[in-house]
């Protein structure tokens, strides 16, 4: 995951745009989470060249990053979720751009998840997929002020937190679309410091 991280990251970088390689991956789970349909695949290249302000041509050169990342998440969404892993900063990068490209993912998953439209006002939520968006929408704007060592351990303690609320999401919206039955909840997402 790294390497589609720097590789992604790059590229965007090399085409002017001010999105991160997190907002790549945090949009499509999110456009994937509330809809598995074919219409979404369809529609990844338009929402991606819109939200990153891209040249369509540009897509084709990280085309195959792209597919894998769109399989690996339909593969996440569709079975229990154990293989989802968040596209962030490798962990030898400063603690500053980790939390920031984590900010990030949050705000375009949130982004792909309105994008998808399937998710309206009339529609009745669970509490604890309430809590997962309050949660994602509150990490989103997360800044940190001072480095006091600490911030190591709370990083990967939010990014479990990010994992499981986007799940939880994912498995109600996909259990509503297709009629899953209930039994297939993932664990509610952990209480958290952020």
């Amino acid at each position: 995951m790294t390497d589609m991280y720097r590789t992604l990251d790059d590229w965007l970088v090399d085409h002017g745009s001010d999105s991160q390689a997190s907002e790549v991956q945090g949009l499509f789970a999110g456009m994937l989470a509330t809809s598995q349909s074919p219409k979404v695949e369809q529609e990844f290249a338009a929402r991606l060249i819109e939200y990153a302000d891209l040249q369509p041509a540009a897509l084709q050169q990280v085309a195959n990053e792209l597919n894998t990342m769109v399989t690996t998440l339909q593969t996440s969404w569709s079975g229990l979720g154990l293989d989802f892993a968040l596209l962030l900063p490798a962990d030898d990068e400063l603690i500053e751009e980790r939390i920031d490209a984590l900010g990030a993912w949050c705000g375009a998953f949130l982004s792909g998840v309105g994008l998808s439209g399937a998710l309206t006002q009339s529609q009745s939520m669970s509490d604890d997929m309430r809590q997962a968006l309050y949660d994602l929408s509150e990490i989103a704007r997360i800044t940190i002020d001072d480095d006091d060592g600490s911030l190591e351990h709370a990083f990967v303690e939010v990014c479990e937190h990010v994992r499981l609320s986007a799940l939880v999401v994912a498995t109600e919206c996909l259990r509503v679309t297709h009629g899953i039955e209930e039994s297939m909840d993932p664990p509610p997402p952990s209480d958290a410091v952020h």
